[in-house]
């Protein structure tokens, strides 16, 4: 009933109900009353509750756990885990200094499975832990809400970072009227309005190159430019890359030090090889977020207080199977099953920013290079169009390279492509920009207006990512931009037999730092 109430809205009432809708509309007003007209038809107030409900309740969370002393009475429990069988590892294994009051798993209610071939997985490897534990549907379509909650059960994930996150999946590679997606590849499960939501041409899945959370210059995937397509599965190269960081830089850890270097790598790699290098807002921050998710999400307890990022919790989230001739096989991510301690307090979106400038500053000052944002002109190494943090972060009270400069430029970037997208063929998506919106609310952020600065030459470059990916815009520079690949994995570890214990020692306390920011006014 819902969908046809919004397939007869389209057709019937756009222009007339909701001028702002109409294509003739000027576009500089389009945004201000897309996002604050459709207020009189949000679609789920459910919805909107859930995410106020859940962030009070995980506010309140944050504050009792900094409130509580730092216990060591539960160490023994780790020393007693069990070690055979299991599987190799190179790197040497740490205890968690203080997992006083923290969540144990995995849950019996949430046991792994081995994917089946036609279940979405994709370039997330969070998104495909909670699916093969089914946290969010194992088939891999998935709504905005399952995401919310799903990621809060598991990995505290703080509602505004997953309504973000989420919601920009759900505008820009997924179906809006349903609030669904594929964590994978176009997947037909997404679309509830037929021809007139394939007309769309947008539902790409997570995999689609650019959409949102996918990019260059991944932590854990090939550039999608460099490997014939595949960005989605894990590259044993960059993990390699991955392990030598922290064997090298993070004293044996996975940690913000660790994966600041592998960073550096990555973006060094992508933009000297790939010919259509785009490492710009939104898809630069997001993806370079994701790298900090390693440590934050993956580690053994609570990031910068006695948790651990060791590589037998890392590997297991990241799918990584260590062979005896020292290569990486790619295998489903699934939780620790020797025992993992989920973070104490939830990551909310100013973490994830934190997290975010860390990554880019750090990279910046080891390279050399304060001008990362830019693009390559189809020839590798030919890179234009520079700019740095501070500019991604904008002028004025929320600019520079700060939380709330940062954060309201992803949000505006986000905007930005969104209306580049559907500013033509608009219809009811737009509800879901209140969503999006909410999650920035914190930050004072004004109402964005029209494209922002930064992306006015990005059209420009090979590697941008056109609209309509599905259907007009399908093959871009050679590659088919609407795959309906899902994830293909090299082995399963149906038993979920753990991985082994390597002269297993306490960490030292500060060895899993905070991120800390190089911040500017």
């Amino acid at each position: 009933m819902r969908q046809s109430i919004l397939l007869l809205t389209f057709c019937l009432s756009r222009a007339f109900a909701f001028p702002w809708l109409n294509p003739e509309y000027p576009l500089e007003d389009f945004q201000h009353n897309a996002k604050r007209g459709l207020e009189v038809i949000k679609k789920d107030p459910e919805l909107v509750k859930l995410i106020q409900d859940l962030y009070a309740e995980q506010q309140q969370e944050k504050a009792d756990f900094f409130n509580k002393a730092n216990c060591d009475d539960e160490q023994a429990t780790l020393n007693k885990r069990s070690t055979t069988p299991c599987l190799p590892h190179p790197l040497p294994d740490f205890y968690p200094t203080n997992i006083t009051g923290l969540m144990k798993f995995p849950e019996a209610a949430y046991p792994y499975q081995d994917p089946q071939p036609t279940d979405q997985r994709g370039p997330c490897p969070g998104l495909n832990t909670l699916a093969n534990h089914g946290y969010i549907p194992r088939n891999g379509i998935v709504t905005l809400a399952q995401t919310i909650t799903g990621g809060a059960r598991l990995f505290n994930m703080g509602a505004d970072l997953t309504a973000f996150l989420a919601g920009g999946s759900v505008l820009l590679a997924g179906d809006i009227p349903s609030m669904t997606y594929s964590i994978g590849g176009a997947d037909a499960r997404t679309n509830s309005l037929g021809i007139v939501g394939g007309s769309l041409g947008t539902e790409t899945g997570l995999s689609g190159h650019l959409r949102f959370k996918e990019g260059d210059a991944s932590g854990t995937r090939c550039d999608f430019y460099l490997c014939n397509g595949d960005n989605h599965n894990l590259n044993s190269s960059v993990f390699l890359d991955l392990q030598n960081a922290a064997k090298t830089y993070g004293n044996g850890q996975y940690n913000v030090p660790a994966v600041t270097q592998h960073f550096a790598h990555q973006y060094q790699n992508s933009k000297s090889k790939n010919p259509y290098f785009y490492f710009f807002p939104q898809q630069a921050a997001l993806s370079t977020g994701a790298i900090y998710f390693i440590s934050g999400f993956f580690t053994n307890g609570t990031i910068g207080a006695g948790g651990v990022a060791n590589e037998a919790s890392i590997a297991s989230f990241l799918g990584a199977y260590f062979a005896a001739d020292g290569s990486v096989q790619y295998v489903p991510e699934q939780i620790p099953s020797q025992g993992w301690y989920r973070r104490g307090y939830p990551m909310f979106l100013s973490e994830g920013v934190d997290g975010i400038i860390s990554l880019i500053t750090g990279a910046s000052a080891i390279l050399g290079q304060p001008l990362l944002f830019g693009a390559n002109t189809g020839k590798a190494g030919a890179f234009t169009g520079s700019f740095d943090l501070a500019q991604f972060g904008g002028p004025g009270n929320y600019g520079g390279t700060t939380v709330n400069g940062v954060a309201c430029a992803i949000e505006g970037a986000t905007y930005g492509s969104f209306i580049s997208e559907f500013s033509a063929i608009l219809n009811t998506a737009t509800s879901l920009l209140s969503t999006v919106d909410a999650a920035f609310g914190s930050f004072g952020c004004p109402v964005p207006s029209g494209v922002p600065p930064q992306e006015a030459t990005a059209p420009t470059y090979p590697g941008y990512p056109k609209p309509s990916p599905c259907t007009l815009n399908r093959e871009q520079n050679g590659l088919d931009q609407c795959a309906p690949d899902t994830n293909t994995y090299g082995l399963f570890n149906s038993h979920s037999t753990p991985y082994c214990l390597n002269n297993p020692r306490v960490a030292a306390p500060l060895s899993n730092p905070f991120p800390v920011p190089i911040v500017t006014a």
